[in-house]
């Protein structure tokens, strides 16, 4: 049972929030142009799937490909090792080019990487991209002891991995979980807004992306939108509740854009629909998880959010990693969120 002073703390928080809520609304009402450019990306999506046949290349193994609603056509993948990006595959015509990211790979990697001599443009099938691919294929061995430059990106991209296992004979821990893919690559959904200080701001092409974009299918049988914001820290300054805070932001525009004239085309982008036999529901359940390390910050969890004008329910969760484990490439989860995905 809580005390007197975590009501008040909780009532606090939810003050804080739902002015978070107006805000956004405010910014996405005042700031139209969005709509457009959110229905030119699904249209360009939509249009580049239909049209894609199947990438003229496999992905390297140790390395993760990432696409995004800019890159060009499906054609362009960032090539990332840990999170970090290390190069780009360009596809153009009947050839396939490599553009290492040599100044950050030298950083990195030191003499090991210098050693391979890598030119600014090589082709996938020349020795000199055989010979990045074996270096980096070496290199996810000791993944563990190189320092790269970000480790929410190496936190990223590992539970992206993890939520892309297919089954539990695979190891994975949570089931019934999916990241959403574009081209099937992993990416960040951009948004408008940008919400890393717990404040929003309308910052249009500039603003920050969802963490990770998830199908996930609940204990009742139905799935539904998960947004993920990921940290690699749990600390008073970068509190579990702050951080629910900038969730909170991005599900709402998650929303807002499930609502507008390309919602349905989002929807059956996101949830994978490719036949488009399902209409958008009349409403919305939306899953809003902070995945962090396990400890004792503020919280602001299990709780449910109506937002009415959009006809849509906010299912704020907590799931926390241990970090021991992960630190010897696993995953233990804790936290409110694990009992109300399907097992």
């Amino acid at each position: 049972m809580k005390t007197k002073n975590e009501l008040q703390n909780v009532d606090t928080l939810m003050e804080s929030i739902n002015k978070i809520i107006n805000l956004v609304n405010k910014l996405l009402s005042n700031n139209p142009e969005w709509k457009s450019r959110y229905k030119n990306y699904i249209m360009k999506i939509e249009k580049t799937t239909t049209k894609r046949n199947r990438r003229p290349f496999h992905k390297p193994e140790g390395i993760s490909l990432y696409s995004s609603v800019s890159r060009r056509d499906g054609k362009a993948y960032d090539l990332r090792f840990d999170g970090q990006s290390v190069g780009e595959v360009v596809c153009g015509g009947k050839k396939v080019w490599l553009y290492p990211q040599e100044e950050n790979n030298k950083k990195h990697f030191k003499e090991e990487y210098t050693e391979l001599q890598m030119s600014k443009k090589v082709e996938w099938s020349s020795s000199e991209a055989s010979n990045f691919r074996r270096f980096f294929r070496n290199k996810s061995k000791e993944a563990n002891s190189i320092k790269l430059n970000s480790p929410e990106h190496r936190l990223e991209n590992r539970l992206l991995k993890e939520f892309a296992k297919k089954t539990r004979a695979e190891g994975k821990v949570l089931c019934n979980i999916q990241p959403v893919r574009l081209y099937n690559c992993f990416f960040q959904l951009p948004t408008p807004l940008k919400a890393s200080d717990h404040v929003p701001e309308y910052s249009r092409h500039n603003g920050g992306g969802i963490d990770i974009l998830a199908r996930v299918k609940s204990v009742d049988g139905n799935s539904r939108i998960c947004v993920m914001e990921l940290k690699d820290e749990n600390k008073k300054n970068e509190s579990q509740a702050e951080a629910m805070k900038q969730a909170i932001s991005y599900s709402v525009f998650i929303a807002t854009l499930l609502r507008s004239e390309s919602g349905s085309s989002w929807w059956d982008f996101i949830m994978n629909r490719g036949s488009k036999t399902k209409p958008i529901p009349e409403h919305l359940n939306i899953d809003v998880v902070t995945v962090m390390p396990e400890g004792s910050t503020e919280e602001f969890c299990e709780r449910e959010i109506d937002l009415q004008e959009l006809s849509c329910t906010l299912y704020c969760h907590t799931l926390y990693y241990n970090s021991k484990d992960y630190i010897n490439g696993k995953f233990t989860f804790t936290g409110t969120y694990p009992p109300h995905i399907r097992k």
